[in-house]
């Protein structure tokens, strides 16, 4: 071909060449636009369903922040509170007293824990239809502490050093317990308030036997299986207030270096809580706290 096209006069040749060459450059032209528009039409879906994605996650964890944040502080409160009183003996009841008096100290306590696991399943079930892989840091350390929150009562392997069996279930829930449990303080989709929750246990005792003696069982002891696992539980809701409260719901460096010197010499399961923190990914938040205790 390029003996047939030499052949020719030169400036024939000059227009052959000239048009092979735009025809070329047109060609290869129209072939990089077509990839660089199926590219920039992939990116930018990409990049419209990771904006939709993350402001979906966002708008989930706004609608129960709030609430589980005002739950968490009402629990926290409780759990300073039995810490120090513990040893009076108020939340210990038994099955045969339990309608003799007014027994508002064991109601409101297992009202505030059911509250505040309702939250964080509540929580949790309206972000499961968001890809939280592609989420800000931020939203996932959210939903790190989310989880841990809820699993801290059912995670037997936390007591193994207590000598717990954990085909029993004494001093952990069944998950699935749990969330039938949390039930009970919510009617039409409404959190109920506290004198309505008590009006309904009066006549209901049997139905949260369980979770009232997980209460009302408790020794001022420091090998209490079930003690140990509130007072991790009372941490665990420190550091998370402190990095997503209101400033009013902040502890200061005094008041939890107040309470880790107390709990190191009274939690005993330490290395289990160190355990559980870590496979919940969420050593680096509770790692100031962890290390104080410890």
């Amino acid at each position: 071909m390029t003996k047939w096209i030499s052949d020719l006069d030169l400036t024939l040749q000059v227009v052959i060449i000239s048009s092979l060459t735009s025809l070329i450059v047109l060609i290869l032209g129209w072939i990089i636009r077509a990839l660089y528009e199926r590219g920039s039409l992939r990116y930018k879906l990409k990049k419209e369903f990771e904006f939709e994605q993350k402001k979906k996650l966002k708008q989930d964890i706004a609608k129960n922040k709030i609430h589980l944040l005002n739950a968490i502080e009402e629990l926290n409160h409780r759990l300073w509170n039995f810490n120090l009183y513990v040893g009076e003996g108020w939340h210990k009841i038994s099955k045969n007293d339990w309608f003799k008096n007014d027994q508002y100290y064991i109601n409101s306590f297992v009202y505030r824990i059911l509250v505040f696991i309702h939250w964080t399943l509540k929580t949790e079930k309206d972000t499961v239809s968001v890809d939280s892989t592609i989420a800000d840091k931020n939203d996932i350390k959210f939903l790190k502490y989310i989880k841990t929150l809820k699993e801290i009562f059912t995670a037997a392997d936390l007591l193994r050093d207590l000598g717990y069996d954990r085909s029993s279930n004494t001093n952990h829930f069944y998950k699935n317990d749990l969330i039938g449990y949390c039930k009970w303080v919510v009617e039409n989709g409404k959190v109920l308030d506290f004198d309505e929750f008590e009006i309904k246990l009066k006549y209901n005792y049997e139905s949260l036997q369980k979770v009232i003696e997980y209460f009302t069982t408790i020794e001022d002891n420091i090998s209490d299986r079930n003690l140990n696992v509130l007072r991790c539980t009372h941490l665990l809701a420190i550091q998370f207030l402190n990095d997503f409260g209101h400033s009013y719901q902040k502890t200061n460096k005094k008041k939890i270096n107040r309470i880790t010197n107390d709990y190191k010499t009274k939690i005993m399961i330490k290395d289990r809580f160190e355990k559980f923190i870590i496979n919940s990914k969420l050593e680096n938040e509770m790692k100031s706290i962890l290390k104080k205790i410890k």
